[in-house]
């Protein structure tokens, strides 16, 4: 019987020393050798105690084991402090200068801006395949902004006294022909 314990007992040690070794350089973590401090950008910091003027009149009874009312969520004060809408909209205790370059900043860019610029990203980024280089078709990358023509159009647009955002932004396609598509437009 004690034969069988002892046989147990080392193949069990002999196992989880064989797990931890597939573990890499978690083994301190896993074992709790190694400290595990707490995340420097998710940490809060509480909201100063106030008392209201009239102290006993209407004080309301403390819950224990409940958050405080004026306590923030550290993390979601951070998504709304780092929001493009929080960012470019004005607050009510702004001053007139902070107003001021709000509103030369210009409007607040469309939701899925971001959306649509990684979209066009991926889109310009994939190399053609074989038959898309001999066809010429395949996804249509992204049309650019032609730099000339809109530095005309917003030289035009300050001389008029238009806003920078006053009629179309002229674009250019980079679109290539592929070659068979080259060869057939020679005949």
């Amino acid at each position: 019987m004690k034969r069988n314990h002892l046989i147990n007992g080392l193949a069990a040690l002999s196992l989880s020393i064989t797990l931890a070794g597939c573990g890499g350089e978690n083994i301190k973590k896993t074992f709790g050798l190694e400290a595990n401090p707490p995340d420097a950008f998710d940490v809060g910091t509480q909201a100063p105690l106030s008392l209201p003027p009239e102290l006993g009149t209407n004080l309301p009874k403390p819950n224990p084991g409940e958050p405080r009312p004026q306590e923030v969520d550290a993390g979601q004060a951070g998504l709304t402090t780092l929001s493009p809408a929080s960012a470019l909209a004005p607050t009510p205790g702004s001053t007139p200068g902070q107003q001021a370059l709000l509103q030369a900043a210009g409007p607040t860019p469309p939701a899925g801006i971001r959306a649509d610029v990684n979209q066009s990203a991926l889109i310009a980024s994939k190399p053609p395949g074989f038959v898309s280089s001999l066809m010429g078709s395949g996804p249509a990358p992204a049309p650019t902004v032609d730099a000339a023509a809109e530095a005309r159009r917003l030289q035009d647009n300050a001389a008029t006294g238009q806003p920078v955002t006053a009629g179309p932004t002229p674009q250019q396609t980079n679109e290539k022909p592929g070659l068979l598509h080259s060869l057939l437009n020679i005949f």
